[in-house]
């Protein structure tokens, strides 16, 4: 090569490269821009579902709005809300019933005492019941003396006389002397002066003025007051149930105790009953007293003090004698106290209210009893005056569903899409559509990346409008819930879902399988987080972390929280889970939220590892140890071909082959040229072959069979052959969707094996099948891959137009129409437009006119002669008037081999090797006319005969043109010849006769 022309070379190699990279290589922003936008344009066409899908939380919401106000509505009773005054009133008096108002104040209505009317203005804790009382605003609240737990006085026999009745207090101590000094000075009687008794009374009376009660100068007065536990309609300090003298309540004052030193300590219980028997305390009944008197008794442990506090669990006595609280005072000494108080709980554990812990009282006797020990002197003491709640609002009885359904509504509705994500994850794979996009030039990353993003703003906002809605209409699982840590906990949960949106994609094939078991599990997790998930939480088993590893358990789990701290914000007029609230205990919350971090992550990279090692149909099946570096298929195997001599073929265990002239002169072409001299030829095929393995072993099938050919820029090539013959095999190697067994091929220079990312950028498809989405137009699809292509603004609007004008799909605004309503023709014009769009350097069409009308099919044949100029196209087809008209060299491939390449003309010249000779006659010269043709070619083979008309085959070595038209123009004189006539043997009769003579005619 002289100078000049290698200067040439290298100057048409930097035009070249510079070319190729400013038209074809994209970047990721690129790729990500357009799917992007193509979402967009889906997501406009889905309009209909997107109204549903936003409709369903503002649905859901608005039925829980709708049953909460029915039920509560149906709840709000004179008994569920604060007392008023009774206006009118009924009562059965001599038998008669009778209407009663507030004039006749000899028998006044008294609280919710058959009361039909009431004034709604004038309500408040006088005018309830004790029930009623829990509702009403107390702005200052009462203050009440520390009670102590005593026996329930109702489960006595009946027979013992009340004011004689003894009741046991239980003691031990590691030293029992200093236990009995201690236990002795529990219940002392201290030496109250009348000025003491003046102070008390003068407390209640001022009490009573201010409009509340202040009762803690009581507990001056040196009598222990004690109730049960047993309160089951009411559980507040506010209103303080020991002095509420009501069939509502069966826990008022049942025992005042005394010290056995000194049971008739008349002057405090004077004061005491002085206190009690007045007529009312803020509108209440006084309530009864009894007076027990303590009997301390020494237990050899905590084990026997058990045994007789607990032995007979409600009435609590053994050998008869009921007990109060009972203490071990350890190993305490005249300078430490070491405590622990028993008391009768087990109530607690029923279903209802709580009952009133009365642990206050038991306590400040034994620390009072400790100082007197321990200073020496009765002086000492540290009086618990009373006890007090805080102020609280009005409040009336209500259910918030919210938080009682929510956990199951919201479960299922934040898991809603994820059928539809699952939907078009698969679908995209099972209609090939990812592999399209793939071929045109998206990469992994910019598909998963865009996919990912979209599929998170979708649910996040999904998850938005169900919070703003819900804090609308004031459902408390959202209102009273910490906004800021709804964001969070909602920001988490979405990107699991995302992510196990990926990972449950890549274990389908069928969309439909894939929607049916996201349904089901949506419903499932739903369904068994409220039947049993929900109990497992209440119950605290530790092992329950492991099933939330569930996204769909883990997500109940933090509803179920999220609902408790807003049903008992409800309850309590205060915010619900916050912050600050992750610190409670048993607060699963934490656990919960670091679950859904880490498995956003886990979730990706197994999804993206399946996707690499299982079949999904998105690009070459990896090695399951592809992440090792050290498993690829480039190494030769043993091949298995068939010999092919033109006449027949036989399986071998060995590569041999009785090559075409034509087919081994391409091969030594191929052979000569430079590796990776990309402008030599666009695309350079060398010994490729493709094995697949037999499922059991053994032999596999060899599709492709040492395959070797080169195709230049401007050039046409068709590939030919029966069904199965490899033609697809070698498309799909060539497109990256296998990976050769041996050999390679470089399309622009790069290699198949290793830089398929990059080939993707510089090729086009149409694939055998139109690969659309239904619901886009056209202009749309070219659109979308145009960007792919880099293409923008004012040159992607023109390459589209040019695009659709040379398809004929522009005029009449076809282009703008759904492809769900063209016709198969159209939808493979498109097919075809779209492989050209971007002017890749390399095209593949495979079958592109099946289906079209003929003058369809002459306008694309145009289109693909026109754009073939500046690119090479590998065509596959079944039409050999298409093979002709488009292609300038045609390969047969028979069996994975190549047999024969060259352009139309000389394959049926050089295969032909004879012409073909009809003619028609009389059926009564039939024979004369078969004579004929013997005597003017003797090798004449007849292929056709029917109602005169006979077709022959006339071997070009026996006869010529200008003798044939002799012969017939002196047979005229002896037949009546009707028509007769003579051509070349056509390209489809040499495929036929090709196919047959290998032994596959007929695929």
């Amino acid at each position: 090569m002289d100078e000049g022309q290698d200067a040439d070379q290298r100057s048409f190699q930097r035009s070249y490269s510079q070319q190729q990279a400013a038209r074809i290589k994209t970047k990721f922003k690129t790729q990500a821009n357009a799917l992007l936008r193509k979402n967009g344009m889906q997501q406009r066409r889905s309009w209909v579902g997107s109204l549903v899908v936003v409709l369903m939380p503002i649905l859901f919401c608005a039925l829980l709005f709708v049953l909460q106000k029915v039920i509560n509505n149906a709840i709000n009773t004179p008994d569920n809300r604060c007392g008023c005054y009774c206006n009118l009133c009924y009562k059965t008096v001599n038998g008669i019933e009778q209407a009663f108002n507030s004039s006749s104040p000899e028998n006044a209505c008294q609280p919710f005492e058959q009361c039909t009317t009431y004034n709604e203005s004038l309500c408040g804790l006088e005018y309830s019941s004790s029930s009623q009382a829990a509702f009403c605003p107390i702005t200052t609240p009462s203050t009440w003396p520390a009670l102590i737990q005593a026996p329930p006085i109702n489960l006595t026999d009946g027979t013992v006389d009340l004011a004689t009745l003894n009741s046991t207090a239980l003691f031990t101590g590691a030293d029992r002397a200093v236990a009995e000094v201690l236990a002795a000075s529990l219940f002392f009687v201290p030496n109250v002066t009348a000025e003491d008794e003046a102070a008390a009374t003068a407390s209640l009376v001022a009490g009573y003025a201010a409009g509340a009660v202040n009762a803690s100068a009581l507990s001056q007065l040196g009598l222990v007051m004690g109730t049960t536990e047993l309160g089951e309609d009411f559980y507040s300090l506010q209103l303080e149930p020991a002095f509420v003298n009501s069939e509502d309540y069966n826990a008022s004052i049942l025992n005042a105790v005394s010290s056995a030193a000194n049971p008739n300590s008349v002057d405090s219980t004077a004061v005491l009953e002085g206190y009690l028997n007045r007529s009312t305390i803020l509108g209440l009944a006084a309530p009864s007293v009894n007076l027990f008197t303590v009997v301390s008794q020494y237990a050899a442990n905590a084990s026997d003090i058990q045994d007789q506090a607990y032995c007979a669990y409600r009435d609590s006595r053994c050998a008869g004698t009921p007990a109060v609280q009972a203490w071990d005072f350890q190993d305490t000494s005249q300078t430490k106290l070491n405590l622990l108080m028993f008391y009768n709980g087990t109530s607690r554990a029923e279903e209802g209210p709580p009952a009133i812990l009365r642990v206050n009282q038991g306590i400040n006797r034994a620390t009072n009893a400790f100082l007197r020990y321990a200073l020496g002197g009765e002086e000492y003491q540290a009086w618990l005056l009373g006890l007090q709640e805080m102020p609280k609002g009005g409040s009336r009885l209500s259910i918030d569903f919210s938080s009682l359904l929510g956990p199951l509504f919201f479960c299922w509705l934040l898991q809603l899409l994820l059928p539809s994500m699952l939907n078009q994850l698969v679908y995209e794979k099972e209609r090939r559509l990812r592999s399209i996009m793939k071929m045109h030039g998206l990469g992994d990353a910019a598909y998963w990346t865009i996919q990912y993003t979209w599929f998170f703003l979708l649910n996040f906002v999904f998850s938005w409008i169900l919070i703003l809605f819900g804090s609308l209409i004031n459902l408390s699982f959202f209102r009273r819930t910490s906004y800021s840590f709804q964001f969070v906990f909602y920001w988490l949960w979405v990107n699991c879902l995302v992510s196990f949106a990926f990972l449950l994609s890549t274990l389908f094939k069928s969309a439909k399988t894939a929607v049916v078991v996201g349904f089901l599990y949506v419903f499932g997790t739903g369904l068994v987080g409220v039947l049993l998930l929900q109990t497992f939480i209440s119950e605290a088993y530790w092992w329950v972390i492991f099933l939330e590893l569930v996204p769909g358990w883990a997500l109940y789990r933090g509803l179920y929280e999220i609902a408790q701290y807003a049903f008992r914000g409800n309850a309590q007029d205060r915010q619900g889970m916050s912050w600050s609230s992750l610190g409670d205990t048993n607060n699963g919350v934490p656990a919960v939220m670091a679950i859904m971090a880490v498995e956003t992550v886990v979730f990706m990279v197994i999804a993206w590892y399946l996707e690499q090692v299982v079949d999904t149909g998105v690009g070459v099946r990896r090695h399951p140890l592809f992440f090792l570096g050290r498993f690829r298929k480039d190494k030769p195997v043993k091949q298995h071909a068939k010999v092919v001599d033109g006449g027949g073929g036989a399986d071998e265990a060995v590569t041999v082959g009785v090559e075409a002239e034509d087919v081994r002169a391409e091969r030594q072409r191929v052979e000569g040229l430079s590796p990776g001299a990309s402008h030599e030829a666009s695309i350079v095929i060398r010994d490729l072959h493709k094995t697949f393995p037999a499922p059991f072993g053994g032999i596999g099938k060899q599709a492709v069979r040492g395959l070797t050919l080169a195709i230049q820029r401007g050039e046409c090539f068709g590939l030919l052959g029966p069904n199965g013959a490899g033609k697809s095999t070698t498309l799909n190697m060539l497109t990256g969707f296998l990976d050769p067994t041996h050999g390679t091929a470089l399309i622009e220079g790069h290699d198949i094996r290793r830089e398929m990312n990059t080939i993707y950028s510089l090729m086009g498809v149409c694939p055998q099948d139109n690969l659309l989405w239904e619901r886009l137009t056209a202009r749309e699809h070219l659109t979308f891959y145009g960007r792919l292509k880099n293409l923008r603004g004012q040159q992607l609007t023109t390459a589209v137009n040019d695009a659709l004008r040379k398809v004929n799909l522009l005029n009449g605004g076809v282009g703008d129409k759904q492809v769900r309503r063209y016709s198969g023709g159209m939808k493979r014009r498109l097919s075809v437009a779209i492989s050209f769009i971007g002017s890749p350097l390399v095209v593949y069409l495979d079958e592109p006119s099946t289906g079209l009308d003929p003058a369809s099919r002459q306008n694309l044949w145009s289109v693909v002669k026109a754009a073939k100029e500046e690119r090479a196209i590998i065509l596959t087809t079944h039409s050999m008037e298409e093979a002709t008209v488009l292609c300038d060299r045609l390969g047969i491939f028979v069996d994975g081999t190549l047999v024969c390449i060259g352009n139309p003309k000389e394959l049926t010249s050089r295969y032909g090797g004879y012409l073909v000779f009809t003619i028609t006659t009389p059926l009564e010269q039939e024979a004369a006319a078969h004579a004929l043709v013997t005597r003017m070619s003797p090798g004449a083979r007849l292929t056709y005969a029917l109602a005169g008309t006979r077709k022959y085959e006339l071997p070009v070595q026996e006869v010529t043109l200008p003798g044939v038209f002799e012969t017939m123009e002196a047979a005229k004189a002896e037949l009546r010849v009707l028509d007769w006539g003579v051509a070349n043997a056509t390209l489809e009769e040499v495929f036929i006769k090709f196919a047959k003579s290998l032994g596959v005619a007929g695929g």
